[in-house]
C-alpha cells in the first residue's frame, strides 16, 4: 500500500471546518494539514492556533495556488460550496471532500461535476452514513438478504436542522443507498407556523417504494428514524450517539411474540475513532486517503451526491407545479425552492432556508 503522506487544506473554519480539522489530524501518519481558509480572519486564526496548522488565508485562490493540496476539505456554508469545489479542481487538488449538499441547484451540481471530471479530480460528498461501520453493517445485512427482499423504506427526519437541503440529503441520499435510483417522485411542502415540512413519497427502479418526512416544530436537534422492510424482515435504526445508531431487527420466522421489541443489534465502534464514532467525519477523512492510494471513486462520490440532491430538488418542484408527479431526471436544472420563494408561493424562513448558516 501507498505510504504518501497528502497534504490538506481546509475551506471554511467554522464548526464543520474544525470536525474536518480533527478528522484529518486523527491520521497523522497520512496527511499532514498545511493550510486552512476562512474569509473571516478570526475565524482562521482561530483554527491554525488550535490544531497548529502552518499557513491561514482569507483569500481560497491564494492558498490553492501556493500550498500544491492533494486533498481539500470545504466546510463552508450551503450556500458557498459549488466555487471552492470549482477552484479546488481547477487548482489540481486530487481529491475534494465537500459538505452537503453539494449544490443548491442541478446548474450548479452539474458545473462541479464538470470540473472535478476535466481535472481528474475526485469528488466526494460527506453523506456519513455511508462511511459510518454501523450504517454500511445494515447496508450489508440488507444486501445479504437478511430481510428478503426489501419492499419499503420510511424515513422520519425532524429536527431544527432537518430541512429538506441541510439534513434531508442525508435521508435522501441513504434512501438511494439502499433501494436504487429514484425513478418518480411526489411530494408537500409546508412552510407555516416558519418551519418546513416535506412529505415525500417516492418510486425506485427496482419496485422499492420510499416514504421521507422531514421538518418538524420542536427545538431539538435531529431525531426520527430510518425503517427497511423487507419480505422476511425489517431493519429500524435511530439516532443514538454522533452518527453511530441504535439498530433493532425483526425476522419474520422469528414470529409475533418478540415482534414488538425486535432484536438489538450492538453498535460497533469505528476502526479509526474507537466509540467515539461519528461525532467527527474521521471515516470520510479516511475514505479519501484510500481514494487516492487505490485510485478509484468515493463511495459517496460526487455522481453520488448530485442524484441525492436531484432528489430534493425534485421534491419541491413538485409541490412547485401543484403536487404532481415528477419523473427523474429531473428537468428543472434551477432550484424549485428559489423559484417558490422568489414568486411567493412559499414563504422565507428566516435563518431555516438550507439549515443554521444564516444564524
Amino acid at each position: 500500500m501507498s505510504k504518501t503522506k497528502y497534504r490538506v487544506g481546509i475551506i471554511g473554519c467554522g464548526s464543520i471546518g474544525t470536525y474536518y480539522a480533527t478528522a484529518f489530524q486523527q491520521l497523522q501518519d497520512r496527511v499532514e494539514v498545511v493550510a486552512a481558509c476562512d474569509i473571516l480572519e478570526e475565524k482562521v486564526n482561530a483554527l491554525v492556533e488550535r490544531f497548529e496548522i502552518p499557513s491561514a488565508y482569507t483569500d481560497m485562490r491564494q492558498m490553492l495556488s501556493k500550498e500544491r493540496l492533494d486533498i481539500v476539505g470545504v466546510t463552508t456554508h450551503n450556500r458557498e460550496h459549488v466555487e471552492p469545489t470549482i477552484a479546488a479542481a481547477e487548482a489540481g487538488a486530487k481529491a475534494i471532500l465537500c459538505e452537503k449538499p453539494m449544490a443548491l441547484n442541478m446548474n450548479d451540481a452539474d458545473r462541479a461535476v464538470k470540473a472535478c471530471e476535466q481535472a481528474g479530480t475526485k469528488l466526494a460528498i460527506d453523506h456519513t452514513m455511508r462511511y459510518e461501520p454501523n450504517w454500511c453493517r445494515v447496508k450489508q445485512m440488507v444486501d445479504d438478504g437478511a430481510l428478503g427482499a426489501l419492499l419499503h423504506i420510511e424515513v422520519q427526519n425532524y429536527g431544527d436542522t432537518s430541512t429538506l437541503l441541510h439534513n434531508g440529503t442525508h435521508s435522501c441520499d441513504a434512501i438511494r443507498w439502499f433501494g436504487g435510483d429514484p425513478e418518480w417522485v411526489v411530494a408537500t411542502v409546508d412552510r407555516r407556523d416558519e418551519r418546513e415540512r416535506v412529505t415525500s413519497f417516492f418510486g425506485l427502479n427496482n419496485g422499492v417504494t420510499a416514504l421521507l418526512m422531514t421538518g418538524g416544530h420542536w427545538n431539538y436537534r435531529l431525531d426520527g428514524c430510518f425503517i427497511l422492510e423487507g419480505s422476511e424482515g425489517r431493519i429500524e435504526v435511530r439516532p443514538q450517539r454522533g452518527w453511530q445508531p441504535l439498530i433493532r431487527l425483526w425476522k419474520k420466522d422469528g414470529g409475533l411474540g418478540d415482534f414488538r421489541e425486535g432484536e438489538q443489534i450492538e453498535a460497533i465502534g469505528s476502526e479509526i475513532v474507537g466509540n467515539s464514532t461519528g461525532n467527527v467525519p474521521s471515516e470520510g477523512a479516511w475514505e479519501m486517503v484510500a481514494c487516492l492510494d487505490e485510485d478509484r471513486e468515493s463511495v459517496s462520490s460526487g455522481y453520488d451526491g448530485r442524484i441525492a440532491l436531484e432528489m430534493c430538488l425534485a421534491a419541491y418542484e413538485s409541490e412547485r407545479l401543484g403536487q404532481v408527479k415528477i419523473t427523474f431526471p429531473l428537468t428543472q436544472k434551477a432550484s424549485p425552492l428559489e423559484l417558490m420563494l422568489t414568486s411567493g408561493q412559499l414563504p422565507y424562513i428566516p435563518a431555516r432556508e438550507y439549515g443554521w448558516e444564516l444564524g
